[in-house]
């Protein structure tokens, strides 16, 4: 993942100010897909979800004026390819419209791994022994970069895929099971599987918040 190490993840919550991260978000950016067109856009430099879904780099770089705004708007682009699913995107892209441009691409990073985990497992045992894998190498190596972790052909896979709610609901079952499990022992492992329970019920509430919203709308016709 972007974050390596505990001290780093928890100076990132506290303090918003991680430098390396903006190192790597250009290798990481280079590899989302981009939509170029030869027909003449309609985009402009809002921040909203309508403009920014389908916008491209280049229309970022062009569009938006200073680079706070062009670094935002890139996040939010990565936060709409996550998923086909209109609930899940808009959810993650609320999120990171909230966060300063460092967190606001590591939290990105991370959701990205934690759906290539989603990928790979199985079933619920598999999917926790994912996340504990997952877990115990941002606590224990120090070198890990989530540029080394996702290639193109599973990022192309990645964005293809899980496009429901069943991600997000099975990511906060896994992490308050390990959360559960290492509560009462106050170390490393409780402080990183309570953050990730806290961001996937976050993610949960925001998914089912616009649902309730579309059917409210649904309603009224």
């Amino acid at each position: 993942m972007i974050t390596s190490n505990i001290d780093l993840i928890k100076a990132q919550i506290s303090t918003a100010n991680n430098a390396n991260i903006s190192s790597n978000s250009g290798l990481f950016l280079n590899n989302l897909i981009n939509n170029s067109t030869t027909t003449p856009s309609a985009k402009t430099d809002s921040l909203s979800y309508e403009n920014i879904k389908g916008i491209t780099l280049e229309e970022i770089g062009t569009l938006f004026k200073n680079e706070d705004d062009k670094n935002m708007g890139k996040n939010l682009r990565i936060a709409t390819l996550f998923s086909n699913d209109e609930y899940l995107s808009k959810a993650l892209f609320n999120t990171v419209l909230g966060q300063p441009f460092n967190l606001g691409f590591s939290y990105l990073s991370d959701r990205y791994e934690d759906k290539n985990m989603f990928l790979a497992s199985k079933n619920s045992d598999n999917l926790f022994d994912l996340l504990h894998e997952s877990i115990s190498s941002k606590i224990n190596n120090s070198n890990s970069k989530s540029t080394d972790v996702i290639s193109q052909d599973k990022l192309d896979e990645i964005l293809t895929k899980v496009n429901s709610f069943n991600f997000i609901s099975a990511l906060s079952n896994s992490s308050k099971r390990g959360y559960d499990k290492y509560k009462d022992e106050k170390n490393d492992y409780s402080f990183l599987y309570n953050d990730y329970n806290l961001k996937y019920q976050e993610l949960v509430y925001k998914y089912k918040e616009l649902e309730d919203i579309n059917k409210t709308l649904i309603k009224q016709f």
